[in-house]
């Protein structure tokens, strides 16, 4: 019997370009017959359509496509969390989270958005309405002023001192966010950030994204947000 691991195999080979689905088909009938289970990549490699070096390279992809469907369960778990807070503090209504999180299910992976970009997107809520949020929850949005990336950064403090992990360069805190598409950071805050005054980052690039938002929404709009709502006190510590 094919397995999952297989199935995922045969079909990042064919994206990729290195097999046919004929040729896919033929191995999986060879590996049905066979009288000892073998991996689909082993039936490939016999029958001289890809490589070792394709093999290792189909593999490592397959790696990271788990450890993202595995971030992603997290961050479900976490905008869980956030759509709570976004109903606690009055900020929008529980079928306005709902949407999100259906409009979030119909995504495909490589568009996959946080419910807080998600719920801006749709108007819902503001920036700064998300940045609250995140305040609340003890994390901030960063920037890297060189190639405009921007990180969320958890336990954030006040004066940290962290680089961006694609170019190197000393994140900051932006006077005014214009986009709450955030990466997460690996890192947590810790003393010394300089707030550099007048930086102000360019939405950043979300191929398709507003489509893949209008397929997913309802045709009717939800009721709108409870107004004069006043968010919940913050924890005390300890």
């Amino acid at each position: 019997m094919l397995s999952r691991a297989d199935i995922l195999f045969g079909k990042i080979a064919i994206n990729a370009g290195m097999v046919s689905q004929d040729q896919i088909d033929e191995c999986i009938h060879i590996q049905e017959k066979a009288p000892e289970p073998k991996p689909l990549g082993m039936i490939l490699i016999e029958k001289g359509y890809i490589s070792e070096k394709q093999l290792e390279e189909i593999i490592e992809i397959q790696k990271r496509n788990l450890q993202e469907k595995a971030i992603h369960s997290r961050f479900k778990r976490e905008d869980g969390l956030f759509g709570r807070l976004v109903i606690r503090f009055g900020f929008a209504t529980e079928d306005q989270v709902n949407e999100a999180v259906r409009i979030q299910a119909k995504m495909e992976d490589d568009l996959f958005m946080r419910m807080g970009e998600v719920m801006v997107r749709k108007g819902f809520l503001t920036n700064e309405q998300v940045t609250k949020i995140l305040d609340y929850q003890k994390k901030k949005i960063l920037t890297c002023p060189k190639c405009s990336t921007q990180f969320n950064v958890i336990m954030f403090q006040p004066g940290a001192l962290i680089k961006c992990y694609k170019c190197q360069n000393e994140l900051v805190v932006p006077e005014q966010l214009v986009s709450v598409a955030a990466e997460d950071h690996p890192a947590s805050g810790t003393p010394g950030v300089p707030v550099a005054p007048g930086i102000t980052p360019p939405p950043l690039p979300r191929p398709a994204v507003a489509a893949a938002i209008a397929a997913a929404a309802p045709k009717t709009p939800p009721p709108p947000a409870r107004p004069g709502a006043s968010p919940p006190p913050a924890p005390k510590a300890g």
